[in-house]
């Protein structure tokens, strides 16, 4: 149960703290780092009720994180341990829908070993993709 309140609060402040997207460098090239969108914040409607809530999609938000930080070395012509992420397809093999435990899940968070690999705000990024997988079930697009 604590652990379950522990990734709440995360996903909470993750979504609180995203309102500006961080890079470690300017410019805009293959090798610079990806921005971190930011994440869309609920919104209260008339009644009181929440009327949207976080979206976390492959194309508009995960893509472009796996292009800056991970194709160089699980792409199309280099996919170390076989893993290529430069597709959708190939993302969906080492991601399963709802689960915290994927492989890329465990790879990019705080104590995973591709976490250092990740550029500009690595915490944003790491919860932005297991937002995706676990929250948002790898939806591809919005």
């Amino acid at each position: 149960m604590q652990r379950a309140h522990r990734s709440a609060l995360a996903l909470g402040l993750f979504v609180w703290g995203t309102a500006i997207a961080f890079t470690a460098c300017g410019g805009a090239s293959p090798t610079s780092p990806s921005e971190v969108p930011a994440a869309t914040q609920p919104t209260t409607g008339t009644g009181g009720g929440t009327t949207s809530t976080v979206s976390v999609a492959y194309v508009n938000d995960i893509k472009p994180i796996l292009d800056s930080d991970c194709v160089s070395c699980h792409g199309p012509r280099i996919h170390e341990n076989n893993v290529d992420l430069s597709t959708y397809a190939g993302v969906l093999r080492v991601a399963q829908a709802g689960s915290a435990n994927s492989l890329i899940v465990r790879e990019t968070r705080s104590n995973g070993p591709m976490y250092v690999n990740l550029t500009g705000n690595r915490a944003a990024k790491s919860e932005l993709i297991r937002a995706w997988v676990v929250d948002n079930r790898l939806a591809e697009s919005r």
